[in-house]
């Protein structure tokens, strides 16, 4: 495993330049904030600040932190201050408050304003506390900084298993969630070790704040599989965007890799459907009935990566949903994201449905309805079991026909550019 682990690091080990390019883009944006007499400073920030990035990484996230006495009461109005100070390149980008992409010498700067906060009390946003999660981080990898390896290695297998990232159309494990769990566990393999371990749920409180008369944490938030209270922002589940789904793919590609250690665990492939083919071939033999499988790609809006692809999840769930009212029996399904288009697969039952299906009325009790159903169904209502009954025609009778119809619905026409079943 070490041999393993240790040439995933040499593709993974990024050099200096990013940190140095980083660095001078934030020393000319700090010129550009005193010229303008505003009282901020930028830093680096995210796992460029760690030093936790990976090699080929090329988002670098950077914190305008404005000067809460000056600025509190124009809390409103932080992005467009900053927005003055910014090249007119600069794309801003809607969010609980605007922050700003640049496009500089092949890196993507994400630009956000803050508040320079010390404590959750003096946050008037969410993102006010991010940089004091980074400096919480780094104070324990100065301590430890072997420790920034192992994340790097927890990135990238999660990152190669598909359940890297908070977004909504992932909801997969974040990359401070990913900190914390390798700070509290020492080192990749020792992560590994304990995730094969998990049960249903995990619940971790690295600085102990349940011990804490004042401690709360909303229940909502603590609905999935795992509860990680924030050390710097206790009220906080660092974890809540975690779904079952990806909990336990981590939990069993943890289990198999400490099983038979291989470097394939660590290699992003690309979405394709020939992928997903393969790994149902796979499959298939666990599956007690004859099944069928569909690919469906979708091909997003322009905007924002989080919204447009939240769009094509929920239109995966939407055809998930319409089988299911169909009577078709769906056996499995998956959802991924990547550069603009969507997979989703959806395996079932290889079935074709009688061609009419029985609908129930009113019962017989009651008189009114009854004579009604009676009316709109004439011979074709009957009576059983002191209920009405009535046999409908089905709308489609195949999985088949009822993708390539739903497909065709307003609904999902107007939340993607298209759509095609492969």
């Amino acid at each position: 495993m070490n041999e393993i682990l240790d040439k995933v690091l040499e593709r993974i080990k990024p050099d200096a330049e990013q940190v140095s390019e980083a660095t001078a883009f934030v020393s000319q944006l700090n010129k550009r904030l005193k010229w303008a007499a505003l009282k901020a400073i930028a830093e680096v920030g995210g796992s460029t600040a760690k030093g936790t990035f990976l090699k080929g990484d090329h988002d670098v996230d950077i914190f305008v932190r404005f000067d809460r006495e000056t600025y509190r009461e124009l809390n409103d109005r932080l992005s467009d201050l900053l927005e003055t100070v910014l090249p007119k390149k600069a794309v801003r980008v809607h969010g609980s408050r605007d922050y700003y992409q640049i496009v500089h010498d092949g890196l993507t700067y994400e630009i956000v304003p803050v508040l320079k906060v010390s404590k959750p009390g003096q946050a008037l946003n969410v993102t006010d506390m991010s940089p004091l999660h980074v400096k919480y981080i780094a104070k324990h990898l100065k301590k430890q900084p072997a420790l920034a390896d192992q994340i790097r290695l927890a990135k990238q297998f999660c990152k190669a298993i598909k359940v890297y990232g908070a977004e909504s159309y992932i909801n997969g494990f974040s990359g401070h969630v990913l900190d914390l769990l390798t700070l509290k566990y020492g080192s990749f393999e020792r992560l590994l070790t304990a995730a094969s371990g998990w049960g249903e749920r995990l619940v971790i409180d690295p600085e102990r704040h349940h011990k804490k008369a004042e401690f709360s944490i909303d229940e909502n938030k603590q609905l999935g599989p795992m509860l990680i209270v924030d050390p710097v922002q206790p009220e906080r589940n660092a974890a809540a965007a975690l779904s079952f789904e990806k909990y336990e793919r981590f939990k069993d590609a943890a289990r198999v890799f400490l099983e038979q250690p291989a470097l394939k665990y660590f290699t992003v492939e690309p979405l394709t459907a020939g992928r997903i083919t393969k790994e149902y071939e796979r499959r298939k033999p666990d599956f007690k009935e004859k099944t069928k499988l569909f690919i469906v790609e979708a091909v997003a809006l322009e905007g924002k990566t989080d919204i447009v692809a939240t769009k094509l999840l929920k239109l995966h769930m939407y055809l998930v949903r319409q089988l299911d009212l169909l009577d078709f029996t769906v056996i499995d399904n998956g959802f991924e994201f990547e550069r603009g288009k969507s997979l989703s697969y959806i395996v079932v039952h290889d079935e074709r449905l009688d061609a009419r299906k029985e609908a129930r009325g009113p019962p017989t009790s009651a008189k009114k309805d009854m004579a009604n159903f009676k009316k709109k169904h004439g011979r074709n209502a009957y009576e059983r079991g002191k209920r009405l009954y009535v046999k409908i025609k089905r709308p489609y009778t195949t999985p088949l026909q009822a993708l390539k119809g739903l497909l065709k619905e307003e609904y999902v026409t107007g939340r993607m550019k298209k759509a095609t079943l492969l």
